[in-house]
């Protein structure tokens, strides 16, 4: 970390005056050289904090905690706080400011540096926390427009080989930070490289929702994520052969979070009613949903999980062009060399009500492997995705548990998802008018033609996509 080349700037850094800043959040700190003062990514991270009340046995990892400004105002919240810096002058500001502020803060140096290989043991509690904070080095090293000192780097730039947040997705995962229903919020950009920073955490099995954003006035924009293990009290059920998942789940004795994959399904249904054409390699799975989670089935609701899955299946930025979504629920595939696109899998809601019981359950479908495959159909394999079951179930997990699950003690997201047109088949023909896809409502889309008319189209039974293989 310390190299010869940048030894003398990181001692003139060192030999700046330290800092005091006064009610910040009614905490008067003081910031040594090198340690990151709390700016405006503290304060959001700090203000959703803020409406999280202590659960569980309120015990909270702050890690890279710099002056100690969010790990003070997290003890005085409540919470049971331990908190850590790889920057030896940030474990003692925040030492020296908890000291001042009367607040309870245990602090060790530590953390996950940008030279974390993983191996490690952690001097964190394994599996201990309910909440988990980090304000990453989220400026990618490129981004760095001048030589900073090493410790400073370390609060500011993401400069390890796969990136700090996948990293900390594997702890995560693999349970070295958060008790099961634990949750963690970290400040991060949208994107790590070409792939979305949610993406990154559903990849490693976790769900990952944005609840709060800011936008800088150079066009960046950083967010909270929050992240967990999802449906931590939901069953899963894996059975050999069934009539249909969905309808399982809606006459059977199941809960919110529930969930069932079947090797076999005979009487699968699409849209329409139209039967789901099986084979023992495809993909076919149910969740049971809180009907308190989505107000209403919609087509867009339906294209919006279908744009959510095709991201995060992404595991190279190739599959960002040959893997697609069409309106209303279907997931497309294509190799490199190919015009026309294939349909690979599909999304579908269905519910029940029976006097004051509500249902809500949606199936997903996807081919895995070409064998048995009709004319018109793509699979996974087909553009080198493929995956195991239990890879295909750790994802779509993920993605369900970050659109839908009522996660207790998280405070609502400002943010809603955001349905990219581009991602969606476009050109189709209606009415022997060629027509280009517009906009997309809860129930229908907007067409518009060469002339500039336009048309809202509910039922897709109408239209013929210029570039989709004849099913």
């Amino acid at each position: 970390m310390f190299n010869p080349e940048n030894a003398q700037n990181e001692i003139d850094f060192l030999a700046r005056a330290s800092a005091n800043i006064q009610h910040w959040r009614n905490l008067d700190l003081t910031i040594p050289p090198t340690v990151y003062p709390p700016k405006e990514d503290t304060g959001l991270l700090h203000d959703v904090l803020s409406e999280i009340q202590p659960f569980g046995s309120k015990n909270l990892l702050e890690i890279g905690s710099g002056s100690g400004a969010l790990s003070i105002a997290s003890a005085k919240m409540g919470w049971d706080v331990d908190a850590c810096d790889i920057n030896p002058y940030a474990v003692l500001a925040t030492k020296n400011n908890a000291e001042q502020a009367d607040a309870a803060v245990r602090v060790f140096e530590g953390g996950i540096g940008p030279n974390e290989n993983g191996n490690g043991q952690p001097r964190w509690r394994s599996q201990g926390y309910d909440l988990v904070l980090w304000n990453m080095p989220y400026i990618p090293a490129l981004d760095a427009e001048q030589l900073l000192g090493p410790m400073e780097e370390a609060a500011l730039l993401d400069t390890h080989p796969v990136g700090l947040l996948d990293v900390f997705a594997s702890k995560m995962a693999g349970n070295q930070l958060c008790k099961m229903n634990g949750m963690a919020l970290l400040v991060c950009r949208g994107n790590v490289g070409w792939m979305r920073s949610v993406d990154v955490l559903r990849r490693r099995g976790l769900a990952a929702r944005i609840i709060r954003s800011m936008d800088f006035e150079d066009g960046e924009t950083i967010h909270v994520i929050a992240t967990w293990h999802p449906h931590v009290f939901g069953k899963h059920h894996q059975v050999r052969e069934i009539d249909s998942t969905n309808a399982e789940l809606l006459r059977g004795d199941y809960s919110s979070g529930d969930s069932i994959v079947a090797q076999i399904q005979t009487e699968g249904r699409g849209r329409h009613g139209n039967q789901w054409q099986d084979h023992s390699r495809s993909f076919k799975g149910s969740w049971m949903l809180n009907p308190s989670s989505i107000t209403q089935i919609s087509s867009k609701k339906q294209i919006e999980v279908a744009y959510e899955i095709h991201r995060a299946f992404c595991s190279e930025q190739i599959h960002l062009q040959t893997m697609h979504t069409k309106w209303p629920n279907d997931l497309l595939v294509r190799r490199e060399n190919e015009k026309l696109w294939r349909k690979c899998g599909g999304i579908l809601f269905q519910s029940y009500s029976k006097g004051m019981e509500q249902r809500i359950v949606i199936g997903i479908g996807l081919n895995t492997s070409a064998q048995s495959l009709s004319p018109g159909q793509g699979c996974l394999e087909e553009i080198n995705m493929a995956k195991t079951p239990s890879e295909l179930f750790m994802i779509l997990n993920a993605v369900i548990g970050s659109l839908f699950e009522l996660k207790q003690d998280l405070p609502p997201s400002t943010n809603h998802p955001n349905l990219e047109l581009n991602s969606v088949l476009k050109e189709c023909l209606y009415r022997n008018k060629i027509c280009v896809l517009v906009a997309v409502n809860e129930q229908a889309i907007v067409l518009s033609d060469q002339s500039g008319n336009r048309f809202s189209i509910e039922n897709d039974d109408e239209l013929n996509w210029t570039n989709l293989h004849p099913q």
